[in-house]
């Protein structure tokens, strides 16, 4: 019988793509420089690929931060414009960014009914509190699990060890994960035998990392918990 629910915070409960879409904007007006919407599908595509890295352990986060904005900005040849300083404009914008998914609210106030809730990201800890917070989202959970907390990321089996350390216990048999990412969240609750939800928001296709179940909206999951 499943009696917690762990989920993912970006791109599950928070569209990460439109709060990167503004917080670029913003960023942008900051040093002077003008933004055109065609240049998001290039952040996105360099942010996207040195996450995927960082799961699969090759990269730490603190790299991820010094390389994205160095990489992002040599591919639009600005040049005058330091890369380090850019990510920290970039990442106070993105603090103050909660756009929350379709059904996001919804769905937290369903499953909080029926089960104890717990965000696990590998976000930024405190920013990631806030921007639940700043949604009004926070309210809905047991607690929040980031990597930064707990010196570990998804999806290694470590992440997972220790957010059942803090929860007492709650079992992994008796727990389910919500996420966007084959990679973190599914292979992850696949390494502890934790039932997995796959939010394929995107329409995308699976490989060998095979959920217990796919969604294409998060008012399915209702249908499912």
């Amino acid at each position: 019988m499943i009696k917690a629910v762990f989920i993912d915070i970006d791109d599950t409960l928070l569209d990460f793509s439109k709060c990167a879409e503004y917080s670029m904007h913003k960023s942008f007006d900051d040093f002077g420089l003008k933004f055109n919407k065609v240049m998001f599908p290039v952040f996105e595509k360099i942010n996207t690929g040195l996450w995927h890295r960082l799961e699969k352990g090759e990269i730490t986060k603190n790299e991820i931060y010094g390389k994205r904005w160095v990489t992002v900005l040599a591919e639009f040849n600005i040049s005058h414009i330091d890369g380090n300083k850019f990510e920290e404009h970039f990442q106070g914008h993105i603090r103050e960014s909660a756009e929350k998914v379709d059904g996001a609210e919804s769905l937290l106030k369903y499953l909080s009914a029926k089960y104890k809730i717990y965000a696990v990201s590998n976000g930024p800890h405190e920013q990631q509190i806030y921007r639940l917070q700043k949604s009004d989202l926070l309210q809905y959970f047991t607690d929040v699990f980031t990597s930064e907390l707990l010196g570990v990321q998804k999806p290694d089996k470590a992440f997972f060890d220790a957010c059942f350390n803090r929860t007492g216990k709650i079992k992994s048999s008796e727990t389910v994960i919500i996420g966007d990412s084959l990679n973190a969240d599914v292979l992850g609750g696949i390494n502890c035998r934790i039932k997995t939800v796959w939010f394929n928001k995107n329409n995308g296709t699976v490989n060998e990392i095979r959920p217990d179940f796919t969604v294409n909206s998060l008012y399915e999951i209702k249908c499912i918990l």
